[in-house]
């Protein structure tokens, strides 16, 4: 049973990689990221109401409502984290946008850990994981810097530099919404025994924030309902954020984020390699694949040492 829940860690994360690169298609099509969200959000809450219906656990919304306050929000980071993913692939690729977020996990998945935050299993900081954020960190600066500073590409500006680096501090931030997410969306599930009415209450938390702006509205959703791109999205969203629900309490939310991030960072590296989903096209550096191969053993050391 271990072993599948490696599997589903691992598919959730090549979901990830995937659903980014058609958000940021859609966004393009759609001429508005957020008009783009609201679509695949649309789409996910209609497909996980089928899917919750189906499964007989439609009853349960009924016992979010008794629910602490807390656990019933991660809709909220979810919309912020899959917005931030969408304005973000075209600006600094479809690694990066993987690699900085995955850090802003991990780090954040280790402090819910060691502190025992919203009644995450504690685990305590040692020597070997330490190590292991060292090594991670490693990975990220051989990948970003070393990677640049070798690219044929001719050196940007210091401005662009600039906005590059407040660009991935965004990322980061939120990975650390997504760790927020899949904590509070597990522990709901756990806590009415249904990972797919949690999923679909995060959907639909999002949805409502998304229906009141003001950029989104009946012209858009006739649209947008045409694509296939929003249907593939609001799948693999729905997909990704109900697997999240369903590990996060067998594998704890660290080990959950590690295994998902190898399917996340060969999914993103393979779209940026071979320009998949009609996203750019752009060679892997060998200081690339250095870089996630350093960042993928020190999530290992982190997480199983």
């Amino acid at each position: 049973m271990y072993m599948i829940y490696i599997a589903l860690a691992i598919g959730a994360g090549l979901i990830l990689a995937a659903q980014n690169a058609v958000n940021a298609q859609l966004s393009f099509l759609l001429k508005s990221p957020l008009v783009a969200c609201f679509m695949a959000y649309i789409v996910g809450s209609f497909l996980l109401l089928i899917l919750t219906v189906i499964l007989g656990d439609f009853s349960k919304i009924e016992l979010i409502f008794s629910a602490p306050i807390w656990m019933t929000t991660g809709g909220l980071f979810g919309l912020v984290f899959i917005t931030s993913c969408i304005i973000l692939f075209p600006k600094i690729g479809s690694v990066e946008t993987v690699m900085f977020p995955t850090l802003g996990q991990i780090l954040s998945g280790m402090f819910f850990e060691t502190f025992g935050w919203f009644n995450t299993t504690v685990v305590m900081v040692s020597v070997t994981r330490i190590i292991g954020i060292i090594i991670l960190l490693a990975g990220t600066y051989i990948a970003v810097v070393l990677s640049a500073r070798h690219s044929t590409i001719e050196l940007a500006s210091s401005e662009h530099s600039k906005s590059q680096m407040l660009n991935r501090l965004w990322a980061f931030g939120a990975g650390i919404l997504c760790t927020v997410q899949s904590t509070f969306n597990g522990q709901l599930g756990h806590y009415i025994q249904s990972p797919t009415v949690s999923a679909l209450w995060a959907f639909i938390i999002g949805l409502i924030v998304l229906a009141f702006l003001k950029n989104n509205n009946w012209r858009h959703l006739r649209i947008g309902i045409r694509l296939s791109q929003s249907w593939f999205a609001g799948l693999a969203g729905a997909a990704f954020v109900t697997l999240m629900s369903l590990l996060i309490l067998p594998l704890g939310p660290g080990l959950t984020v590690s295994i998902s991030t190898l399917g996340v960072m060969i999914g993103a590296m393979l779209i940026q390699q071979f320009g998949l989903f009609q996203s750019k096209q752009q060679s892997i550096s060998i200081y690339q694949i250095i870089g996630v191969i350093g960042m993928l053993i020190g999530i290992l050391i982190i997480k199983i040492y």
